[in-house]
């Protein structure tokens, strides 16, 4: 990851991440999948995760999940005050409904509020010119008869 001073830490798009930033900059979740297994995989790979396929296509996820497990930091995360702002941080390890578990930050939701089970939705922020990041609210809960 890059670090551009008091800005929040880039990751480093290369030719094998490019789709997942760009997808995301645009407001969609793609990870790939292999097209002999049908896994979802992440962190991007040449090959597949479960079967060892090279046969993988960027492919739209479910945009919805559930926490696996958290941490929240109540400290400045990877010594960039850029992080301040947003103590506390909810920091998750996200199962996607298609599969995968993603890494990622919990916004919307308090400290207090957080726990494993907790159904999330994906939203995106755009973090430079060419790339967006997936994070995760508390999913919007169906209303129920009276």
């Amino acid at each position: 990851m890059a670090d551009l001073g008091q800005s929040k830490p880039l990751p480093d798009i290369t030719d094998l991440t490019r789709p997942f930033w760009t997808a995301a900059k645009n407001g969609k979740l793609v990870l790939q999948k292999c097209q002999r297994c049908a896994t979802f995989n992440f962190h991007p790979k040449p090959w597949c995760i479960e079967c060892g396929s090279r046969e993988l296509q960027w492919t739209a996820a479910k945009p919805s999940g559930t926490v696996y497990s958290y941490t929240v930091s109540r400290t400045v995360a990877m010594n960039s005050p850029a992080w301040a702002a947003e103590m506390p941080l909810i920091l998750c390890l996200i199962d996607l409904d298609d599969g995968a578990r993603l890494y990622g930050q919990v916004t919307g939701c308090r400290a207090e509020d957080i726990r494993i089970g907790m159904r999330v939705d994906v939203h995106f922020e755009d973090i430079s010119d060419e790339a967006g990041i997936p994070k995760f609210r508390p999913a919007l809960q169906p209303a129920t008869a009276g």
